[in-house]
């Protein structure tokens, strides 16, 4: 089984710093999309992929994390810094990223909630806010 988690709303106002307030719950939303899954207790990260609207400045590249808590204390992942954005085809003021994470994962009896995990993003520089993010999962029981 295979599938990905989503956003569910939009964060706005990310700037240069982490911050526990913007934790980004990444989970099975069908209104959010209708074809996301509730990830697996363990299994394979594939990629993120992350759409992001720039609200001031100028980001070019974003810093960021998962973790299995909404206040950022309990690592899924490695930091990935400075992942360089591409602007949006038509709509320029886009910043778009897909990051490959290519780890397994077993979620830890402290996980928040079951199938749930929460993303923390930086920027470089300027704000943005978060309209999208699909984390991949592959289930890989037996191996």
């Amino acid at each position: 089984m295979k599938g990905f988690v989503v956003n569910d709303a939009t964060v706005a106002s990310i700037t240069t710093s982490y911050a526990v307030g913007q934790a980004i719950l990444l989970h099975e939303d069908s209104g959010a999309d209708a074809k996301s899954r509730a990830m697996p207790q363990s299994g394979y990260l594939s990629h993120l992929e992350i759409q992001m609207d720039e609200t001031g400045g100028t980001c070019a590249n974003i810093s960021l994390f998962l973790t299995w808590d909404s206040i950022g204390d309990d690592p899924m992942t490695a930091e990935a810094q400075s992942q360089l954005v591409h602007a949006g085809m038509t709509d320029t003021s886009l910043r778009n990223i897909a990051v490959s994470l290519d780890t397994t994962y077993n979620a830890p009896t402290g996980q928040t909630t079951a199938g749930k995990c929460y993303l923390f993003i930086k920027t470089n520089a300027g704000t943005v806010s978060l309209t999208k993010a699909r984390l991949y999962w592959a289930d890989r029981a037996g191996e």
